[in-house]
């Protein structure tokens, strides 16, 4: 996680355009607000990724650099509801989390992204597979643990990237975009299953249509699909951004994106709770800003 200016945002907004032409072109996305909470859990203070767990109304979400490997529950309201522990993993720099359905047996599994890589210099990142357990039901419940099932290692085909978003598509396929300063957000792919103990070289697919500026906060740090399978949505710590997940990863939206209608101090996970719901968690600001769990509803998507 690399720490930027603090960026206030209001209102419900939707977008159809930059300009009269691109407003005659794009789909009508409207986000709204449904509500927020306040994370808390006193161990989290940088929540980076998000995934509805198997009980309606709670939340897995994990901590950047500098916690141990922990998946932590929270609810709609943002309780505490305990942590568990993942064993025999590290968290270098756990960026964002998944959940989909195991690659190489039945059943769910979350998928751990310890991606980040602020100076650009890991020679390879991390994923690690994990059955999904029964969410704790209380803040001192976190004496239980989960073991991997596998543990993913990647690589570039290029150089290091930063990178803080991990998506799962129908297919069985990792995708990984990038999160570079001065540079595009790229979208590189891995199979799930089928590797050995040398790390995975990943493909690229594609670029990114986002208009990225670092001062404004408009790089990616996060991202999630569409139940269906059908729509990548990529947020930054000002705006959402939503592709058709095909070999161009084609826009829905001008480079700029739909403003998120929330203030977030340093907003990082996103997930689809359902096809109409997103939920979006955010880092503990400076000033006494509290990490918080938002959920917006998101209206405009085609249907096909």
């Amino acid at each position: 996680m690399l720490r930027l200016p603090r960026f206030a945002l209001c209102a419900a907004v939707f977008v159809t355009g930059a300009d009269p032409l691109a407003a005659m072109q794009a789909p009508r996305i409207q986000l709204t607000l449904i509500d927020t909470a306040v994370l808390a859990a006193p161990r989290l203070d940088e929540s980076s990724g998000v995934a509805p767990s198997k009980r309606r109304g709670v939340y897995w979400t994990h901590n950047d650099s500098g916690d141990g490997p922990y998946i932590y529950a929270t609810d709609t309201a943002g309780r505490d509801l305990g942590a568990i522990r993942v064993a025999g993993a590290r968290n270098v720099d756990w960026e964002d989390m998944a959940r989909a359905p195991c690659p190489a047996a039945p059943g769910v599994c979350l998928f751990m992204g310890d991606i980040g890589d602020n100076h650009s210099r890991r020679p390879f990142i991390q994923v690690y597979v994990v059955p999904e357990p029964d969410p704790p039901l209380a803040a001192a419940d976190t004496m239980r643990s989960v073991t991997p099932v596998d543990s993913i290692r990647l690589r570039y085909p290029d150089h290091p990237h930063n990178a803080e978003s991990l998506v799962i598509t129908h297919g069985g396929r990792l995708l990984i975009i990038t999160k570079d300063l001065f540079e595009p957000a790229r979208v590189f792919s891995a199979p799930l299953t089928g590797h050995g103990a040398e790390p995975v070289t990943l493909t690229p697919l594609c670029t990114l249509n986002i208009k990225i500026s670092a001062p404004r906060g408009r790089i990616v740090t996060g991202a999630t699909l569409s139940p269906d399978g059908r729509w990548l949505v990529a947020r930054t710590y000002i705006s959402l951004h939503v592709f058709a997940l095909d070999a161009a990863c084609t826009p829905l939206l001008p480079e700029r994106g739909v403003p998120i209608p929330v203030v977030e101090a340093q907003g990082e996970g996103i997930a689809f709770e359902d096809g109409h719901r997103l939920v979006l968690t955010s880092e503990r600001g400076e000033n006494g800003h509290h990490a918080i769990l938002s959920r917006l509803r998101i209206d405009g998507l085609p249907d096909r």
